[in-house]
């Protein structure tokens, strides 16, 4: 799962999210610390920034990202980050 996770992460997030930084806002990365001051804390919490993301984040909808691959790349932030 963490491969899938991985390989997800690299295809839809690594292009803002490069080895877990942020491009466009810079005080949220995918840190611990970050997401911690940020209240994202668990997998259902990125996975619901995944659906509703806010201002300049893309949304990824079930029909782009599937539930298990949104869920594999959340838990891959979570251990990875």
């Amino acid at each position: 799962e963490q491969k899938n996770g991985e390989t997800a992460f690299r295809r839809y997030c690594s292009e803002c999210h490069f080895e877990g930084g942020n491009l466009v806002h810079a005080d949220k990365t995918l840190s611990k610390a970050d997401r911690e001051r940020n209240g994202v804390r668990t997998v259902q919490d990125i996975i619901r920034l995944i659906r509703k993301p806010g201002d300049g984040m893309l949304m990824f909808d079930e029909k782009t990202l599937p539930d298990a691959e949104a869920r594999a790349i959340a838990e891959y932030i979570l251990t990875t980050f």
